[in-house]
């Protein structure tokens, strides 16, 4: 298991961000698969990170998140995509792709939805809407008696 699988999503794409804004410094590696860095922190602040590609869990930081935890923070994930440039821009683009086909897939399924709907006869629909409304998350009742000044004696 490599450091991405390591991280979490938060911290893969906050690492993102620090490697497109040049946040590493002092780039070196000490060893095979073994990198040493200083990563900017949001306050200027300037994080020893080493990561071990080998063995990700014994990557360190000394930012609060990470020192003394076997955890993968952002100020690791920057340092790695800084030192293979190429598996950040493999991410990106993996992301960006799934990203484009869950887009597609929504607009799709809003066409199927809204074609269906429209199909109803207005006694399926409004029976719909009621088990929207009384069984579905309690936002969307509240939402419609707002929306409707049904508010008198409900709340």
């Amino acid at each position: 298991m490599g450091l991405i699988e390591c991280t979490s999503g938060a911290s893969l794409w906050r690492g993102y961000d620090y490697y497109k804004e040049n946040k590493v410094k002092n780039l070196i590696e000490t060893s095979p698969g073994l990198f040493t860095a200083d990563v900017e922190g949001n306050s200027d602040e300037l994080y020893i990170v080493e990561i071990d590609i080998e063995h990700p869990r014994k990557s360190k930081c000394n930012c609060p998140h990470a020192d003394g935890k076997r955890i993968v923070c952002k100020h690791m994930m920057a340092v790695y995509f800084t030192a293979f440039p190429e598996e950040a821009q493999r991410i990106y683009n993996e992301v960006m792709t799934y990203q484009e086909q869950a887009d597609k897939r929504a607009e799709d399924l809003y066409k199927k939805v809204r074609q269906c709907v429209w199909k109803m006869k207005k006694s399926e629909a409004q029976q719909a809407l009621l088990e929207v409304l009384f069984y579905g998350p309690e936002w969307q009742l509240d939402r419609f008696v707002r929306e409707h000044d049904l508010e008198d004696g409900y709340y």
